[in-house]
């Protein structure tokens, strides 16, 4: 377990490298108004589709249990249709009219179906299992994003927001087909049929709408930072948090936080249903001291070398998130051991918990920078630290979720 679990670290880093390089790229040739109001309108699709994405989890549960692809696929096929359907005619016009997004507007409509799309494929092989081809796609994804846009503004010389979203709707569009393409070597395709919303389905279904809430609960948080810095800041300061500050700190997720639930929940789930108490308490001391290992190296770093590593990788107007990345290492440990606990309680059973949890800690999240924002500061780092003090809030809810539920099982022997 540990081998997979590092071996996908190492796969994570280099789509992280590559897409980083992306943005560093981007943020060097074009102006960064332009840029954030790019990387705004990719989020708030992203937030959309959130429900596509929460379906994975238990996609690959039902598959487990019941092996029946024809009724789990046709499912999602169907809410993946509505999901489109509600997009085209809701967040476009807002992003082309409110928003202010300064593209064609089939641009918009190609990269809806373009991102819904790759979520469709990545959900299938995932519900499979291909874990190779996943960690092909890890790395693919973010290699086309950025051949495309090099191809796009170097030698066709286009300008503006269209290179952007041509690497965005060409790279979604390819890895599909490339997963279409590998998935076919292991599983035939399931017909398009209308499901039979027996009680298998109806109970695939809950449990869809339980994971896609408390998934898409925890990606709010950042994303609630977004919307707080745009209707009380800048557009500067917001692009000094969406360019700079919430890219590092979303790549530090995804190298050590998402890998808890891939490997982690799994192998918790078989200990807890065995009630093996000795091997979950090895895995807890485990990620306690990967979590404090990892974010005292980030802490590090943060404090020797943020201000350098942003003055070197992009423009001068981009300085000031380096403050962003510094407040945010410090919080990083309760990030992993929440993950860890969230794993935990998940393993248990008690997804209505976690859910909850997911739920409190957005609740926190505007509660805190309210409190701050109107009695004590109005500073960018307002947003930061009622980030930070909602993962803190988060930690130390589950916490007492956790050490109730190891009690009842350890009682239980």
């Amino acid at each position: 377990m540990k081998k997979i679990f590092y071996n996908a670290i190492l796969v994570s880093l280099l789509s992280i490298v590559l897409n980083f390089s992306f943005k560093v790229l981007a943020a060097s040739v074009i102006d960064k108004a332009t840029l954030t109001l790019y990387f705004t309108a990719i989020d708030i699709f992203t937030l959309t589709l959130l429900v596509l994405v929460g379906f994975r989890s238990s996609m690959v549960v039902a598959f487990a249990q019941m092996k029946n692809a024809l009724m789990i696929i046709n499912v999602f096929r169907g809410v993946l249709v509505v999901i489109i359907l509600a997009v085209w005619a809701f967040v476009i016009p807002f992003l082309k009219h409110k928003i202010g997004v300064d593209v064609h507007y089939w641009y918009l409509v190609a990269t809806v179906l373009g991102l819904a799309s790759s979520l469709y494929f990545s959900n299938i092989i995932a519900m499979y299992r291909l874990y190779k081809v996943i960690n092909y796609v890890t790395v693919l994804e973010p290699l086309l994003l950025l051949m495309w846009f090099v191809i796009a503004y170097y030698m066709f010389h286009i300008e503006g927001t269209q290179p952007l979203f041509i690497a965005t709707i060409m790279s979604s569009f390819l890895v599909s087909l490339f997963i279409y393409v590998m998935k076919r070597e292991h599983y035939k395709a399931v017909s398009l049929k209308q499901p039979v919303f027996d009680e298998n389905a109806l109970k695939f279904i809950k449990n869809s709408v339980i994971s896609t809430i408390e998934f898409g609960s925890g990606i709010v948080l950042l994303y609630m930072v977004v919307l707080l810095m745009m209707k009380y800041f800048t557009v500067d300061e917001l692009g000094d948090f969406q360019v700079v500050s919430k890219p590092i700190f979303s790549y530090m997720v995804m190298l050590f936080v998402f890998p808890i639930f891939r490997f982690i929940l799994p192998e918790l789930s078989k200990l807890v249903n065995e009630k093996n108490i000795q091997e979950i308490e090895k895995i807890k001391k485990w990620i306690y001291k990967y979590a404090f290992g990892v974010s005292a190296a980030f802490i590090a770093l943060s404090l020797l070398y943020a201000d350098e590593i942003v003055a070197l990788l992009f423009p001068p107007e981009y300085a000031d998130a380096s403050l962003m990345i510094k407040h945010l290492s410090f919080f990083f440990v309760f990030l992993i051991i929440n993950a860890y606990q969230v794993a935990f309680i998940k393993a248990s059973g008690a997804f209505l918990t976690a859910l909850f949890i997911r739920l409190l800690g957005v609740v926190s999240l505007v509660s805190i920078f309210y409190i701050i924002y109107f009695f004590i500061s109005q500073s960018i780092i307002s947003v930061i630290i009622a980030l930070v003090s909602s993962y803190v809030v988060m930690f130390m809810v589950s916490f007492v979720v956790e050490r109730k539920i190891y009690k009842e099982l350890k009682n239980s022997l």
